[in-house]
């Protein structure tokens, strides 16, 4: 890795975080990390700790959308199967 890629900054170590389009809730967690750090809250620690909350309700929000999803999934399978027969 050459010296011009390596991140030296908290804040260079946020924005290279690639963040894939039509993540929405993640470049929100991400974009209100880098104005914490415009702020002057640039200690790693705390940028870790002002990810990890916002990180686990959306990880709560995927678990229950899945959840959800399965349910749905099944009940489409046996209507399906009900209606085959």
């Amino acid at each position: 890795m050459s010296e011009e890629t390596v991140p030296h900054t908290t804040a260079e170590v946020v924005e290279s975080w690639h963040v894939p389009a039509g993540a929405t809730q993640a470049e929100l967690i991400r974009s209100n990390i880098l104005v914490a750090i415009e702020q002057g809250y640039d200690d790693p620690q705390l940028v870790a700790d002002l990810a990890v909350g916002p990180l686990v309700m959306a990880l709560g929000k995927l678990e229950v959308g899945l959840a959800e999803a399965r349910r749905r999934i099944a009940e489409l399978e046996r209507a399906l199967a009900e209606r085959n027969r």
